[in-house]
C-alpha cells in the first residue's frame, strides 16, 4: 500500500533512532495486537496533506521531508497507520500551500473548521438549546474569510465560551464536539489548534457510542474521514488563490 512517511531534514525520526534512505526498508519486530503511538509499529499515514496537518501533535517536525513509501497496514486509526515493515520509494516536493505559511495557517484553520463541523451535531444532540460551539465555528469562519483583529478576538472570546461550557459536560463525545469547536476558532493563534481539533474529533468519533450512549439517545460511533477533511480544507484555501 502507498503510505507518507515524515523525516527530520537528516532523514531521521524517533529522537534520532531509525534513519531512512530511498528502497531500504525500516523493519519492527512483529507483536500480536500492535497498538499505534508505542514502538510496537513503525508509523505513517495513508494521506501526505494530513500527515502535514497533524505533524504538530505527532512528530512535530518543524520542516519535514516526505517520503512515499510501501507498507503493509497492521493497525489503523483514523488514517494514522502502523507498519512492521517500510520502504522509502520516492522523496516528495512539499505541496504548495504548506510552503507558504501564510497559506499553510489558512490551510490548518480551514481543516479545524471542518473537523468541528464533523462532530458538532454530538454536543448539539444533548445540548440543544446551547449555540456557543456553532457561533465558535462561526467565528473561526469569519476570521478565515476576514482576518481583521476585531473578528480575531471575537473567535477567541467564542472559543472560550465554547470550552468553558464543554468542560462541564458529562458525556465524552459532546465535550469533545464542544472542544474542537473552540480548538477550530482558535486555529488563528496556533499552528498545533487545527490538529488538536481532529484529535479532539476523532476521540469523539471513537468513543461516541460507548461514552454519549447513557446521555444521548440512539448514539452511533461516527466514521469521518479525515484524509478527505484534509484534502478539502487544501482545496477550498487554493482555489481562492
Amino acid at each position: 500500500m502507498k503510505l507518507f512517511k515524515l523525516t527530520e531534514q537528516d532523514f531521521t525520526t524517533y529522537n534520532k533512532s531509525m534513519s531512512w534512505k530511498l528502497n531500504e526498508t525500516n523493519s519492527v519486530s512483529k507483536k500480536e495486537n500492535p497498538k499505534l503511538c508505542y514502538s510496537d509499529v513503525i508509523h505513517a499515514y495513508k494521506n501526505k496533506n494530513l500527515g502535514l496537518l497533524l505533524n504538530p501533535i505527532h512528530a512535530v517536525i518543524s520542516n519535514p521531508i516526505i517520503f512515499e513509501c510501501e507498507g503493509k497496514v497492521v493497525v489503523k486509526d483514523w488514517n494514522k497507520v502502523g507498519v512492521f515493515r517500510l520502504t522509502p520509494k520516492k522523496k516528495l516536493q512539499q505541496p504548495k500551500w504548506y510552503k507558504n505559511e501564510e497559506t499553510r495557517k489558512k490551510v490548518q484553520q480551514q481543516f479545524a473548521i471542518l473537523c468541528a463541523e464533523k462532530v458538532l451535531h454530538i454536543f448539539e444532540e444533548k445540548y440543544p438549546d446551547d449555540s456557543r460551539p456553532r457561533k465558535s465555528i462561526e467565528a473561526a469562519k469569519n476570521y478565515l474569510e476576514n482576518p481583521t483583529e476585531e473578528n480575531k478576538k471575537f473567535a477567541y472570546a467564542a472559543a472560550t465560551a465554547a470550552t468553558a461550557y464543554a468542560a462541564a459536560a458529562t458525556a465524552y463525545a459532546a465535550y469533545a464536539a464542544a472542544a474542537a469547536t473552540a480548538y477550530a476558532a482558535t486555529a488563528a493563534y496556533a499552528d498545533t489548534a487545527a490538529a488538536c481539533a481532529a484529535a479532539y474529533a476523532a476521540a469523539a468519533a471513537d468513543n461516541a457510542a460507548a461514552y454519549a450512549a447513557a446521555a444521548v439517545a440512539n448514539a452511533v460511533a461516527l466514521k469521518i474521514n479525515f484524509s478527505k477533511l484534509a484534502d478539502l480544507a487544501v482545496k477550498r484555501i487554493m482555489d481562492k488563490k
